[in-house]
């Protein structure tokens, strides 16, 4: 039987993660990848957050589809699990996600509590995800392994 993911499990899969790396096409037509931290889950959807003023605010408008990866190295190497999955960005004017995100991420906090409605903080979600889950011992060559977790697919 096929386990199934949810969207909740992929958020509190980030969560736990805390930093993902997100790639971009960028405005010179080559990939950029940067750090970048999942914030909440609302309305069905995963917002993330950035400036305006920033690279990846400008070539998310030029160009929306991302991929996003992330894991966390655990103790035992060949059972840490890893996601990685492609998207595209949608950004929306939502003061009650800026809030949220406001509560949650004390970097944000730091930097826009006293500016809530500040335009030059934007918030994205992502929609027509499609990715997998695995883990590192799952490697195409290495013998078989009852205890590895088999790469599952999903797609919201």
């Amino acid at each position: 039987m096929e386990q199934e993911i949810t969207l909740k499990d992929v958020a509190g899969y980030l969560d736990d993660v805390g930093i993902q790396f997100l790639a971009t096409i960028g405005l010179d037509g080559k990939p950029k990848v940067r750090p970048m931290q999942y914030m909440v889950m609302e309305d069905g959807k995963l917002w993330f957050c950035t400036n305006s003023k920033k690279e990846v605010y400008a070539e998310l408008q030029a160009n929306p589809a991302i991929e996003l990866c992330g894991c966390k190295l655990e103790k035992d190497e060949m059972q840490t699990p890893w996601i990685r999955f492609s998207a595209e960005a949608v950004f929306e004017e939502r003061q009650d996600i800026r809030d949220a995100i406001i509560e949650k991420s004390s970097i944000v906090n730091t930097l826009y509590r006293d500016m809530r409605s500040n335009p030059i903080f934007k918030v994205f979600y992502l929609k027509d995800i499609d990715g997998w889950m695995s883990n590192l011992g799952n490697v195409k060559g290495l013998e078989k392994r009852a205890g590895f977790a088999k790469p599952v697919h999903f797609k919201f």
